[in-house]
């Protein structure tokens, strides 16, 4: 899901100026926002809408990425209180947006963009001409650009030989080190010191024993882990105010917290002798879906839960934490969490259902990714399905992140298949239970959970009665060829190679190889500028079904393989309403509200990203 705004980014150095990326008239735009006069500026007005905005660090220009339908484009750079923009770095190629950073004070900007399978960085002046620092085969993030300007940090494959690379932005200087992952380490840097402006220090998150440990690297030492910061699931983390305080945020089991931690404690005698410990920031539970620090210190959040829609969320660690519970659930929604028990572990779901005795027709609305999970958070089309009267059910299959490295990463390269052994195994426990109805259950999903929809109608067709998939994989090894390449490199990964070096592991993964068992009627929603699960696949999966004449529907849609418009969301939603209530006809109760048939009101945030 997405929410109607994002938390701000604030300019380094004038913490009185933020840019937004917000909702205006059904559309994602770049707003300034002056904190001192309260007033918001709005600085695009791009037809589909943009979805990456920056702020310079002195506040004097706000930074957007102008992008096409295929996600392809350039930064544009426009002065905070408006006038006359352009070009923010000349010279850069059109392509997709791989990263932004600055300097500490702005007079160097630096960028990474997407060209034809190889990843470029540029830096410059802003407004200036750019010139190229680096390339390289396949996809690299920009994470930062050091305070000084003098050394550049990007991310490639986590276990790989490029997990961070250190590129010195002065060609003169000596080859880039680097720090290189492994099957049994995973890399991931984060961002450069502000403060540490002499000696650059990096920020890192390690993967390593099954823990996610928050780790520095400098020059001069090398990297370093801190033990007293080390999880059990996935982290994310950032600099805060002190000279060697850290923010970090645990997501486990579908909910966030807060920490805060200072690298240096005042009581450790010797860093390698006193690990350092996190004091919580509380938090009212849910789900922190966006975060920013102001320059004040202040954390500005965008929270939600199942029964409570996004809001902004303010806190001030060490002052008053705006940790107020919102108040019971009001929405007759029934929500339990379910943990079905496995061999391998626990399998964790979370599961609404309507008002009173089931079992209900029931839906499993399943998460893209994989490399995600289903959270304590609001979710519209929980709510439209559930007032249809479907049950509808979230489950954070193997490969979803929340609950460990193992349950990630170790299902031996069954790509897809252990995932819907999982679903079934969910399924078989609501039948028995009494939640689902065993001749009416289905899958709904959105690109990789569209896939892993299709997926598990042919492997299994006799558990499931309906597929609705949007934007999915529909035939794997042709998918590979003509996506993206930082999803190229996902799929090796996932995989352990490419179709060409693990044939029989890609076809026993790709939903073509069992549609010849598909019975249930199967809704497919694709669009012609989708460049990460390409049309021509999804094309010729539907021709299968016409061929062995299976009941189904092709809905063609416009906005890439995300759109930026709400409404293109809205109207996919209520086809899969009511393609489902084609499928399944059956007395259900109608929606409670909505301006039209089975899509509420608060749909207006939008569907999910895969």
């Amino acid at each position: 899901m997405t929410q109607a705004f994002q938390s701000p980014g604030f300019a380094a150095l004038a913490g009185d100026r933020a840019v937004e990326t917000r909702l205006v008239e059904d559309r994602w735009q770049a707003v300034a926002w002056d904190l001192r006069t309260g007033r918001r500026r709005v600085v695009t007005d791009r037809p589909g809408g943009v979805h990456l905005s920056e702020i310079e660090p002195d506040g004097e220009a706000v930074w957007w990425f102008d992008a096409d339908s295929a996600e392809e484009g350039r930064w544009r750079r426009e002065p905070f209180a408006g006038g006359p923009g352009g070009e923010a770095l000349h010279g850069v190629p059109h392509g997709r947006a791989y990263g932004v950073a600055f300097d500490r004070t702005g007079a160097l900007a630096a960028v990474a963009v997407g060209v034809g399978g190889a990843s470029h960085c540029y830096v410059g002046p802003p407004a200036g001409e750019a010139r190229l620092i680096g390339s390289a085969p396949g996809y690299l993030s920009l994470a930062d650009l050091s305070p000084d300007g003098r050394l550049l940090a990007l991310g490639g494959r986590p276990d790989g030989d490029d997990a961070v690379l250190l590129w010195p932005t002065d060609p003169r200087a000596d080859g880039p080190p680097r720090l290189a992952g492994d099957r049994r380490r995973r890399l991931w840097p984060i961002e450069f010191n502000p403060l540490a402006v002499a000696d650059p220090e990096l920020l890192l998150v390690v993967e390593e024993d099954e823990r996610y440990t928050v780790a520095t690297w400098r020059a001069g030492t090398g990297l370093r882990r801190h033990p007293g910061l080390s999880f059990d699931a996935q982290i994310s983390a950032g600099w805060y105010r002190g000279p060697r305080e850290v923010l970090i945020q645990h997501e486990r089991a579908g909910r966030s917290r807060l920490l805060l931690a200072d690298l240096d404690p005042p009581e450790a005698a010797t860093p390698a002798r006193q690990p350092t410990s996190a004091r919580e920031i509380g938090t009212p539970g849910g789900t922190i879906h966006d975060l920013s620090c102001a320059p004040d210190g202040t954390l500005h959040c965008v929270w939600s839960r199942e029964s409570t829609p996004p809001r902004p969320l303010v806190l001030r660690p060490g002052g008053t934490e705006a940790a107020e519970h919102p108040g019971p659930d009001r929405d007759g929604t029934a929500r339990s969490r379910r943990w079905t028990p496995r061999p391998y572990g626990r399998i964790h779901s979370f599961v609404s259902t309507p008002a009173g005795p089931g079992p209900w027709p029931t839906l499993f609305l399943v998460h893209g990714g994989p490399a995600t999970h289903d959270r304590d958070s609001y979710d519209p089309r929980v709510n439209a399905l559930v007032g249809r009267g479907y049950a509808v059910v979230r489950t954070n299959y193997r490969g979803s992140t929340g609950y460990g490295a193992r349950w990630q990463h170790e299902y031996g390269h069954r790509v897809g298949l252990a995932q819907i052994e999982d679903l079934a195994a969910v399924r078989a426990e609501l039948v028995a239970d009494g939640t689902a109805l065993a001749g009416r259950t289905g899958l709904c999903g959105f690109s990789w959970g569209g896939y892993l929809a299709l997926l598990a109608i042919g492997a299994q067709p006799e558990l499931w009665t309906l597929g609705m998939a949007a934007q999915p994989i529909a035939d794997y090894p042709a998918a590979y060829r003509t996506t993206t390449p930082a999803l190229r490199e996902l799929d090796r990964q996932l995989f352990g190679g490419t179709p060409e070096e693990v044939p029989e592991r890609y076809r026993a993964a790709d939903p073509r190889a069992y549609v010849h068992q598909v019975r249930a009627p199967v809704l497919l929603v694709a669009s012609r500028t989708d460049e990460r699960c390409p049309p021509d696949q999804v094309a010729r999966y539907a021709a299968d079904l016409r061929r062995l004449a299976v009941p189904h529907e092709l809905l063609w849609v416009d906005g890439g393989h995300y759109s930026r418009r709400t409404a293109d969301h809205r109207s996919v939603l209520a086809a899969m309403v009511r393609f489902a209530g084609h499928a399944w006809p059956a007395p259900l109760p109608r929606a409670p509200r909505g301006d039209r048939p089975g899509v509420p009101a608060e749909l207006v945030e939008g569907g999910e990203q895969p």
